[in-house]
């Protein structure tokens, strides 16, 4: 908040950057008067310095300072004259505007005509960084949505000066909304896009073509003709033949070659095509369903991530120089990596997991059953390729590298689901394996499991977006980003995948009132039998005695948990202190990609702000097991920090790791 000589009080403070001279001459007698009446505006040239600059008192310039440092952002006001002291155009504007940006607040560029706009189009350094272009000038605002200069600002036009300052308020209202606002456009954007993409009509059309099937993948089809999808072995199986598949398309992916696949599954189904349309339905309609008192439906964050490293890459190019002409093409890519996540991925994961709900609503398997689950999944997988050819249909090379990224993660994907399987310790004689493993071998499977099943996901979703777009027209480091966008998604994958673990253990039912999870219910990983991160720690710490630890190993595929029973397991993962470690190697991963990878990206620290939300992990996750631990009266030992070293250098081993080898 901001006082005026006034006294009165303002929810948002600017600070004018432009020459005391263009202040007088110009802005004090044609726009000052429009200020200060809902934005607080300071204006240097009011504190009386000298027109020449060389006899300014140095109390004037830290005086300045210490109003930009506290300014919520910076209004510029830039032109062209001559300074009395002979010195160079805009050098006090430009160096303010520097600072500001350096500093991560936004700036307002005000424009006054098109001469005006050339002008500061001039200013290039300043020009590609600016925020936000304010004018009362529709020809100006016109021009800017595609002048190469301006077309990633935000543009504000006030067709009044009276409304100028409305516009500030309305714009820094959404721009301080930070990631939240911003996510809240990206997933609405998404659900649009996929709720056209998707409906009953074109998914007719998409699954249907008419193709003659494959007979390659008939006869690979046949192993999975007598399976009951029960048991582990049937499940090994499935696996197998999404490899094989992703590994036969490798070097076949046309739309003609996925329609035969696709028809050759198709035939072996053997369902009505109502229902097969039916069923696919389904299993996307948790994603994109709306919700009440909202327009999207839930948050989802790998279209998230793919749209905000696609445009930090792109946000600069007007629509000539993009690959895709189509605005909605980023959103449509997010549309489609959802498809895959829920068609094949969760379809099939939950079929192995006997899991009955993901938010909230039956699993394919068990709403139809589990035959119908597993060609769905498999479905799901061609779906997705064919989608992408639609989306990039005007440049078929880019279609077939961006299905050739998804295709190739698929392979990937079902070995990490063997290690899933592995790591369910379901049975007497699996649960052996824990004695036998040992901690650190059991923190590596779990490290490559989670790889497989969600950071290898991501590090695709890193790669499709910066395969996606022109980079090379907006930076000079295309190679690095090729390098750098993959690694990000890997870290913000693995740091959601063993979030998601954690908050498992968030919610005991009818002891908590908070959200329950993806799956409907709390533990649900344990009830199944699969050892996470914070769990492993707990079994084999040394701050629990035998007794404990023998309740944590016995509990595992217990699916008669009580609510006492999860208490005490929430009790022994705090006293072990593995929430604790599990938090802090959260926070080691996000501060490595925001200090060490994202500064690879050239890019100015008011944009690289939507990527530091995005990726960062706060101790807030903290609080409901604070909570529970105070009601409850439970104490808490120190971790092993040695420990803490250890798996967070396993983690990040992973990058000079060769891909193929990150799963073995």
């Amino acid at each position: 908040m901001a006082k005026n000589q006034n006294n009165k009080t303002f929810k948002y403070r600017l600070y004018l950057a432009g020459g005391i001279g263009i202040w007088k001459d110009y802005f004090r007698p044609q726009y000052s008067e429009f200020f200060n009446k809902k934005v607080y505006l300071f204006e240097p040239g009011s504190l009386g310095g000298p027109d020449d600059h060389r006899f300014m008192p140095i109390g004037i310039a830290c005086h300045d300072l210490n109003e930009i440092n506290h300014s919520d952002a910076l209004l510029v006001y830039m032109k062209k004259y001559q300074p009395a002291d002979g010195s160079p155009t805009g050098t006090d504007s430009t160096w303010e505007c520097g600072y500001a940006i350096s500093h991560g607040k936004p700036v307002i560029m005000l424009i006054e005509d098109l001469n005006h706009l050339d002008y500061y189009s001039l200013q290039w350094m300043v020009s590609f960084s600016i925020n936000a272009v304010l004018t009362t000038n529709e020809k100006v605002a016109a021009v800017c949505h595609n002048h190469p200069k301006f077309v990633h600002a935000a543009i504000l036009y006030a067709p009044s000066k009276n409304q100028l300052e409305s516009k500030v308020i309305e714009y820094l209202a959404n721009y301080h909304r930070s990631i939240y606002s911003r996510s809240g456009v990206i997933n609405f954007q998404v659900d649009q896009r996929a709720r056209d993409l998707f409906d009953e009509k074109h998914l007719m059309e998409m699954v249907f073509s008419n193709a003659p099937a494959d007979s390659r993948i008939d006869r690979l089809l046949t192993g999975l003709k007598q399976r009951h999808f029960n048991h582990d072995a049937d499940f090994l199986k499935v696996c197998e033949v999404e490899r094989k598949i992703s590994t036969y398309l490798r070097n076949r992916l046309t739309e003609k070659n996925i329609d035969s696949v696709l028809a050759a599954i198709i035939e072996r189904w053997a369902q009505e095509k109502e229902k097969i349309i039916n069923i696919l339905r389904h299993s996307i309609l948790p994603p994109f369903i709306k919700i009440n008192n909202r327009h999207a439906g839930i948050i989802k964050t790998r279209p998230e991530l793919f749209f905000e490293l696609y445009d930090l890459v792109n946000h600069h190019l007007v629509e000539e120089q993009k690959f895709i002409k189509n605005p909605a093409f980023p959103y449509e890519i997010g549309a489609i990596i959802e498809l895959y996540n829920w068609m094949n991925t969760y379809s099939l994961d939950d079929t192995f997991d006997s899991s009955d709900c993901r938010q909230r609503m039956p699993t394919v398997w068990k709403q139809f059953g589990r035959r119908d689950a597993v060609f769905a999944g498999m479905v799901g997988h061609l779906l997705a390729l064919k989608y992408l050819f639609l989306a990039a249909r005007s440049k078929t090379q880019l279609a077939e590298k961006l299905a050739g990224i998804l295709n190739d993660y698929n392979e990937m994907m079902y070995r990490g689901q063997v290690l899933d399987l592995k790591l369910t310790f379901n049975s007497s004689d699996k649960k052996k394996l824990l004695n036998s493993l040992g901690p650190q071998a059991i923190f590596k499977l779990y490290l490559k499991r989670i790889y497989g099943i969600c950071g290898g996901f991501y590090e695709a979703v890193g790669e499709l977006a910066a395969k996606a777009g022109n980079k090379e027209a907006q930076i000079l480091n295309g190679r690095q980003i090729d390098k750098i966008s993959p690694l990000i998604g890997m870290h913000y994958g693995l740091i959601q995948m063993i979030r998601n673990d954690l908050a498992d253990y968030l919610v005991i039912e009818k002891i908590s009132g908070m959200s329950r999870s993806m799956k409907g219910v709390s533990h649900s990983d344990i009830k199944e039998g699969k050892i996470d991160l914070p769990y492993s720690i707990a079994l084999y710490s040394s701050r629990l005695n035998k007794k404990e630890r023998g309740f944590l190993f016995a509990a595992l595929a217990n699916k008669k948990l009580s609510a006492k029973d999860k208490l005490y397991i929430n009790e022994l993962l705090w006293k072990s202190g593995a929430i604790d470690l599990t938090i802090d190697l959260l926070i080691n991963i996000a501060n490595h990609v925001k200090n060490t990878l994202l500064t690879e990206y050239q890019e100015t620290p008011t944009r690289m702000k939507w990527m530091f939300s995005l990726i960062d992990i706060t101790k807030e996750i903290l609080t409901p097991f604070k909570r529970l631990a105070q009601n409850h009266g439970w104490i808490k030992y120190e971790y092993d920090h040695k420990l803490l070293k250890m798996i967070t250098e396993m983690v990040l081993q992973l990058e000079s790791t060769p891909r193929h080898q990150r799963i073995k």
